[in-house]
């Protein structure tokens, strides 16, 4: 356990370290003239965290010391909850590589079918510093850019959605503008009851539903990451509208939002920020 609480705050780390603007910047024409864009994939994660999270107690009584404490304490009682069905749902799933799978489609989704050069794939597990970062950029030479994925993967709070989260970043060197950037978020379909019933619904032969979502949630991590450097500044007025449902620290209710796809019993919709997610129909 103790090593999921590390890599926990590692993920933390990787995403804080590294500050971008909340909004999309849509890929700037003058970086398909790149001579070659090399990716370096942050993804610290070994296996999947499942952290009960408190729902808001705190925020309801105004916040402050006390709220925190509150919400710590509905938190802690949470985790004691599921304890008894995290080692069955682990040990269900303990042989799924879910960074190696990604790697894999991450590399050949960029191979072809963009309008960006791409190179290799580096990979870190750790995260980096912003200045480790900014001293990659820069060590690419001229001409050339670096593409920045750095992804994390969790529970829904009620454990019934398996999320997925992906940033992109393209920088180049000694520009401090980024040339693309882009949020994408996968939603599974929701599994079970909520709580100690979906967990273990999500570990019920060998993990096979675990298993299904995160294929589903990288193939569609990469159509949307496709879909987003292909697409102009802005989408087509007359695309169809959907609506991005409410899930606590996952998105945010919106209705009206473009579709920028749907197949499969899925669809890709864009947040009024540009954000990319793709919804369960």
């Amino acid at each position: 356990m103790l090593s999921r609480i590390v890599i926990a705050g590692a993920v933390a780390l990787c995403f804080s370290a590294c500050t971008m603007p909340p909004t999309r910047v849509a890929l700037d024409p003058a970086a398909k003239e790149l001579t070659q864009v090399p990716v370096t994939s942050l993804l610290p994660q070994d296996e999947i965290i499942v952290r009960a999270e408190a729902f808001g107690a705190g925020a309801a009584l105004g916040g402050g010391l006390i709220g925190a404490f509150i919400d710590s304490k509905v938190a802690e009682s949470r985790q004691n909850t599921i304890h008894g069905t995290l080692a069955p749902f682990y040990a269900s799933v303990d042989d799924y590589d879910f960074r190696s799978h990604y790697l894999q489609a991450l590399a050949a989704n960029l191979a072809s079918g963009t309008p960006l050069k791409f190179g290799a794939v580096e990979t870190q597990p750790m995260p980096s510093t912003m200045q480790q970062i900014t001293d990659r950029v820069n060590a690419v030479g001229a001409g050339k850019g670096l593409m920045v994925i750095q992804t994390s993967y969790t529970f829904s709070p009620d454990f019934k959605q398996l999320s997925v989260r992906s940033v992109a970043t393209l920088s180049r060197p000694n520009v401090e503008q980024k040339s693309f950037l882009n949020t994408y978020v996968f939603l599974s379909s929701p599994l079970g009851a909520g709580g100690t019933d979906s967990l273990k619904a999500w570990g019920e032969n060998k993990g096979a539903a675990y298993r299904s979502a995160s294929k589903d949630a990288i193939d569609n991590i990469m159509l949307m990451m496709k879909l987003d450097l292909m697409a102009g500044p802005a989408d087509a007025a007359d695309l169809p509208k959907g609506t991005i449902p409410m899930i606590q620290g996952v998105s945010v209710a919106q209705q009206n939002a473009p579709v920028l796809a749907s197949g499969n019993g899925r669809a890709v919709l864009r947040a009024l920020n540009g954000h990319l997610y793709s919804i369960a129909q």
